[in-house]
């Protein structure tokens, strides 16, 4: 029975300790930000103030996450170029600046 409770009670804490990262993972941060909130994470077992600053930082960091607007401008951009309305360098660059977006 003992064996169940300390099975239960790590399994709760992996859990609490992966939040940040399921944060960072919803608002498609990736590279080196996703790299150090896991790893912030992580030392959230020895170190409990850097689970919060990985929480925090899981909660400033900006994703690569498109609105649905950006989505649409980029399939308009991509039948404009389809149908050699615009030429490969023009699309390049608009691509880019919705992308700043």
């Amino acid at each position: 029975m003992a064996f169940f409770i300390m099975f239960f009670i790590v399994v709760l804490c992996v859990a609490f300790l992966y939040i940040p990262v399921m944060i960072a993972n919803a608002r498609g941060i990736y590279g080196t930000e996703h790299t150090v909130i896991v790893v912030l994470s992580i030392l959230g077992i020895f170190f409990g103030l850097t689970w919060f600053v990985a929480l925090i930082l899981s909660l400033v960091w900006g994703g690569e996450c498109f609105t649905g607007d950006s989505l649409d401008k980029l399939e308009k951009l991509s039948r404009l170029y389809k149908d050699k309305v615009i030429t490969k360098a023009e699309y390049e660059r608009m691509k880019a600046k919705i992308m700043k977006e």
